[in-house]
């Protein structure tokens, strides 16, 4: 239909801005509500009027500060480092924008790993609500405070028989502050936790490190560089280095370090260490990422000196992991909604743009994506739930639990926490820019809303804790050193509850590729192999979450950008 010309194109987006910018992240969304329902039994009830709370923040004035957290300006600020005090002294303070300042706050003082105030299904339900938002910052720190507690709890209370706790009074205390919280001016504060352990020579080769531990006069000291240190405002750090002058010399430790001691901290001297550049990064550009140089920073040994890197990999890796699935899962959730909304809005050609086949085809893989990406993650954070969110050190040790169904089950969750990192994390990217598709052109205005930004941090998140090459590899690794005691077959069979006709073709796949000797030969068999490897995987990924969204049983598709703009959602 042909209209005549208008100097003053009467045009809005208002209606779109309007449904995208009321929309609650939670009272309003009825499949997020389902997953509760589902998974939290026991405590949905209580759980829906704490989430409907913190939505309401989250949902609106967190989204409007994380928004303005990642616009240029203030991206460029919070690569900043002030090296120098006014009087000479050396306090390398990192400095950021005010509203990523006040969004850490806010969401520390949540308290999520305070026993006395969240359960791990509240703490899971709101973190997988905080991540609607994307990193901006914040979560980051998060997901490293996670592995920090995981790992320090494991000897908290004293490890292989010992009559005392494994973990000296000082680490003790610092669990205590990220935990916890202690009060400080008045108010319950918590610390802010990071995880130091890349350096320039090893990234995903961990063992390959090269920061030295030193004994001296009974205290432990760091020296040496780390180079890729996210979270670097945080409070307490996990740092990988190898024990000098010990029979452990040549293996990975670990050590919890303050970034103030007790009688630096209000000068704002670090310990023992200096900040020495910041990171410019692709994405995630809020949470502040630099190169470290220790030379003498006081730190504490968590667990023997020997099983480092097992802990390192097995424990707090492994929940950085899981935070990178829930993530990219909660971003796509967002992203599919808004992007549906836009479709339903947005008319070209006489329809609106969501009614073409093509485009139909495009929200309908979208949506998919999301929720059972969402649905994934959250059955499997039930199942590491039902093992009290603990896990195995390494492969020696489960091969240890005398229980052999408890054994396969400990290790099937080890593998399906890999496999659904690998899964999300590479989805993400594609379905993010997908849902930029659908806007058009104003897809890739960073004004016009948050797609772009998530689109940078799902890049960011899909090489955090292992690229995917590195951990198909580890899977296939894995699956042959357990050989013995779980057959492949049995393994898929037991991760898709049972051996009906969709687990079968996966299954006799998986046996196969898993029955071949190594990854690493680049002959010609080996490359396919490995090519057929890369392909099962989202496969067995894909059935394992389409189970999880079935099991849910809620009906396809967000509520329809119809429904919100008359102002009659039938949300529940």
């Amino acid at each position: 239909m042909s209209t005549t010309g208008d100097r003053d194109n009467p045009y809005s987006f208002d209606d779109y801005v309007g449904v995208r910018d009321r929309f609650d992240y939670y009272a309003d969304d009825p499949f997020f509500q389902a997953l509760v329902r589902h998974h939290a039994v026991g405590e949905a009830s209580a759980l829906d009027e704490e989430l409907r709370d913190l939505s309401g923040r989250v949902s609106f004035t967190h989204r409007d500060l994380a928004d303005r957290a990642g616009s240029l300006e203030n991206r460029i600020r919070v690569t900043h480092v002030k090296h120098f005090d006014a009087f000479n002294h050396r306090v390398d303070a990192v400095e950021r924008c005010p509203e990523t300042e006040q969004l850490e706050r806010e969401i520390f003082d949540v308290g999520l790993f305070d026993p006395t105030r969240n359960t791990p299904w509240s703490r899971f339900s709101k973190m997988f609500l905080l991540y609607e938002n994307g990193e901006f910052g914040v979560m980051c720190p998060v997901a490293c405070t996670q592995g920090m507690i995981a790992l320090m709890e494991k000897y908290e209370a004293g490890h292989d028989g010992a009559t005392e706790p494994a973990l000296g009074p000082e680490a003790r205390d610092l669990l205590g502050f990220v935990r916890n919280g202690e009060v400080r001016d008045g108010e319950r504060a918590y610390g802010r936790g990071a995880q130091f352990i890349t350096e320039i020579q090893g990234g995903s080769d961990v063992a390959a490190n090269l920061v030295e531990a030193v004994c001296e006069d009974g205290v432990w000291r760091l020296y040496g560089k780390k180079f890729f240190c996210s979270a670097t405002q945080a409070d307490v750090a996990l740092v990988t280095a190898k024990p000098t002058g010990t029979t452990s010399a040549d293996r990975v430790a670990v050590f919890v370090v303050p970034s103030w001691l007790p009688q630096d901290r209000e000068r704002g001297q670090r310990n023992g260490y200096t900040i020495d550049r910041m990171k410019q990064k692709l994405g995630t550009a809020e949470l502040p990422t630099a190169e470290i140089t220790y030379d003498g920073a006081v730190a504490y040994p968590v667990g023997p000196l020997e099983k480092g890197l097992a802990n390192v990999v097995a424990v707090t890796l492994t929940f950085s992991r899981v935070h990178v699935a829930v993530g990219m899962a909660a971003a796509m959730l967002r992203a599919a909604r808004e992007a549906t909304w836009y479709a339903q809005f947005r008319q070209a050609f006489g329809s609106t743009v969501a009614r073409f086949p093509l485009v139909a085809n495009q929200i309908a893989d979208l949506n998919l994506a999301a929720r059972r990406s969402a649905a994934g993650v959250f059955k499997m954070y039930g199942e590491l739930l039902a093992l009290g969110e603990r896990l195995p050190a390494g492969l020696g040790e489960l091969a240890q639990i005398r229980d052999l169904e408890e054994r396969k089950r400990r290790f099937r969750l080890r593998e399906l926490i890999i496999l659904q990192k690998i899964t999300v994390a590479y989805e993400a990217p594609e379905m993010i820019r997908l849902a930029i598709s659908l806007l058009g052109g104003h897809g890739i205005m960073e004004d016009f809303s948050a797609l772009p930004r998530l689109l940078r941090d799902a890049f960011i998140m899909e090489l955090w804790e292992g690229p995917r090459n590195v951990l198909l590899a580890q899977i296939h690794r894995d699956l042959s050193r357990v050989s013995e005691w779980y057959e492949p077959e049995d393994f898929c069979r037991d991760l898709l509850g049972g051996a009906g006709a969709a687990a079968e073709p996966l299954a006799s796949e998986l046996g196969r590729l898993a029955r071949h000797p190594g990854l690493l030969s680049p002959d010609p068999e080996t490359l396919q192999v490995c090519r057929d490897w890369d392909r099962l995987s989202l496969g067995l990924c894909h059935a394992y979450q389409d189970r999880a969204l079935a099991e849910l049983g809620h009906p396809a598709g967000p509520p329809s950008f119809a429904e919100l703009a008359a102002g009659r959602p039938d949300l529940q």
